[in-house]
């Protein structure tokens, strides 16, 4: 049997609709809600609420995302109706862009609050263009490096940040439709270890939006919205209500829970990269990430398990913080890096935190936004 998948909703798990809607009923006042300058869209929020943290609920049906090789996936019977059915497109032409070209699609694809609506235009080439060969690869990792996850800071009121933050869950579904479809296409090639790596960075978006959902308290923090539209208020009680119950059922009921639950998402994500990747195509962006969740979780012989494969690609994303690792993995005694100095470690994954703050900064003033600007 084909692996199962939801039927509006590609790459996930079917979602239960045998019970009723438990989010209120939302009158026409209620389709956006306006926070000073800026306008917000309640009702697709409302829309999708069931889906707003799909690595949580339903989960995702990771059998669609070519995250093993194609020769350990068994043969069966086909479903004629799932993605692997569609012609094989593996003799696109490649996309052929300048240095200038290419920078500019990545500005133009750049966006504070409708992500998936601006990458439509790079969607677009990745449906028409080879997978492997050309600059559809490049373009789809300067996005993920340039235009990926974005600091939110408050202002003087969180009810902006926590609207933005819903309406980019929103589109989550639609990353993950997207990244699955064109996996299922294009298995091990190096487009699909690029969606993968942005698979990876929507899973992290998901996981700080839905602590923040948690971590408010809407009496208090959001007066601004139940002033401005009392409908979007009470959506947003009931959204929390909604997945806090969720949480409660999956027996997540800690902060320290519930990021383990993503890194378990994460890392099948990554490892799949590394099972797959053509030719071991950004597979130590790959380690270096498995390896600095193993890190945080306070398991460093896992970490170093995962480091010490590393080797060496200058066009890699993180070679700058992995090179500094394998340097400290070979100047530290002990087959499983028991005596590897966790403060060069600790000073390692600064300054990587600082390069993305510092990075993040420069677009943002770019494109005229601040931290706290949405």
């Amino acid at each position: 049997m084909a692996p199962t998948e939801d039927s509006e909703f590609a790459g996930l798990k079917p979602i239960d609709r045998t019970h009723d809607d438990p989010f209120v009923q939302r009158g026409d006042d209620s389709t956006t809600v306006s926070l000073g300058a800026v306008t917000f869209d309640v009702a697709r929020i409302g829309d999708r609420a069931r889906v707003l943290f799909p690595f949580l609920t339903p989960g995702l049906s990771f059998e669609h995302f070519a995250l093993a090789p194609q020769h350990e996936v068994r043969e069966g019977l086909a479903n004629p109706f799932s993605h692997d059915a569609r012609p094989d497109a593996g003799v696109r032409r490649p996309l052929v862009l300048s240095d200038g070209a290419l920078q500019s699609l990545i500005d133009q694809s750049w966006s504070r609050r409708d992500r998936w609506r601006a990458f439509q235009p790079i969607a677009k080439l990745a449906d028409h263009y080879n997978a492997d060969i050309g600059k559809l690869p490049t373009v789809l990792h300067a996005y993920l490096e340039q235009n990926g996850t974005q600091p939110y800071v408050d202002s003087t009121v969180p009810d902006p940040r926590v609207w933005l933050q819903l309406g980019l869950a929103a589109d989550h579904v639609d990353w993950v439709g997207f990244i699955s479809r064109y996996a299922s296409e294009h298995p091990s090639t190096r487009a699909t270890t690029e969606l993968l790596f942005l698979l990876d960075n929507v899973a992290q978006g998901s996981l700080d939006t839905l602590l923040s959902l948690m971590d408010i308290d809407p009496k208090e923090d959001l007066r601004s919205t139940r002033d401005a539209n009392g409908h979007a208020y009470d959506l947003i009680v009931d959204i929390r209500r909604y997945y806090k119950a969720e949480l409660a059922r999956k027996g997540l009921t800690s902060a320290d829970a519930l990021r383990t639950h993503y890194d378990a998402a994460r890392l099948a994500i990554l490892t799949g990269i590394l099972r797959t990747t053509p030719n071991g195509y950004r597979a130590s962006d790959a380690r270096f990430l498995i390896g600095t969740i193993y890190w945080r979780q306070q398991k460093p012989s896992d970490a170093v398990a995962a480091w010490r494969d590393m080797t060496i690609d200058p066009s890699d994303r993180f070679v700058t913080a992995y090179s500094g690792i394998v340097t400290a993995i070979r100047d530290a005694a002990g087959p499983h890096g028991q005596n590897l100095d966790a403060r060069q470690i600790r000073r390692i994954m600064e300054y990587e935190h600082g390069r993305w703050v510092s990075l993040a900064s420069d677009r943002l003033r770019h494109f005229g936004y601040r931290f706290d600007t949405f």
